[in-house]
């Protein structure tokens, strides 16, 4: 092999030549470092970057519940929502929105209460009036708590059911009293059994109610379930 600027000759190939000291290999230069650049667009534009925001950019606060979520309300707000959801049996109510709503017709019914010797019959017309509506926020209630509605539903049957059968146990016990029914029916002594009878089974819907309270008195499940989103 020959030098390339002396052209001396040596016997193989070496970086240097030993008469010179000329280079006789060229130096490879590194490779340029690769930018991840991204492709062009199919429109053939130079692609854009995202541009940095601005200095003391703040992003928007993330709105984690809507407005159809159940609240935590004042007792006025309780009034109107109890109101508003007449017949909704379906959505969800807090503790708040439930139990000020409860003391609103209980105060409305202790005042019919003293009316009815004015106006005859009102408590009974308030109580008709605030059955749907009790109904459907203590439904409200215990899908709130993650329930379903059927123990407030089977709990006011079986409340119906013991009011009727008191109430003709009653009755017929005054018509026996009074002589309307005949002895050979059913004596005095065995319509008295009978209405101790249905004074004893009084505890059945006490104790459905107690359990209703109960349930009523626990805290939102604080993330959405079937029947609606968290409490906001």
């Amino acid at each position: 092999m020959n030098c390339k600027k002396c052209n001396f000759e040596f016997p193989c190939e070496v970086k240097f030549c030993p008469v010179c000291g000329a280079r006789q290999t060229e130096e490879i230069p590194a490779p340029e470092p690769v930018l991840n650049v991204p492709p062009p667009q199919e429109n053939g534009m130079p692609p854009q970057y995202p541009a940095a925001p601005p200095p003391g950019y703040l992003p928007p606060p993330r709105l984690e519940r809507v407005k159809d979520s159940p609240k935590y309300v004042g007792f006025g707000e309780a009034i109107a929502l109890y109101f508003k959801n007449y017949v909704n049996f379906k959505a969800r109510s807090t503790r708040s929105e439930y139990w000020y709503a409860f003391l609103f017709t209980s105060l409305i019914g202790i005042c019919c209460w003293f009316l009815n010797f004015v106006i005859p019959g009102l408590s009974y017309l308030a109580s008709a009036a605030f059955f749907v509506p009790d109904l459907a926020i203590t439904f409200r209630r215990f899908h709130d708590t993650g329930r379903t509605g059927t123990f407030p539903l089977i709990k006011t049957i079986v409340c119906a059911l013991w009011s009727v059968l008191s109430a003709a146990v009653v009755v017929f016990f005054i018509l026996a009293i009074c002589g309307a029914i005949d002895d050979d029916i059913i004596s005095i002594e065995g319509w008295l059994v009978l209405l101790f009878t249905a004074s004893g089974t009084m505890f059945i819907p006490l104790g459905l109610k107690i359990y209703e309270i109960v349930i009523c008195c626990f805290d939102s499940q604080h993330k959405p379930n079937k029947y609606g989103r968290e409490p906001r």
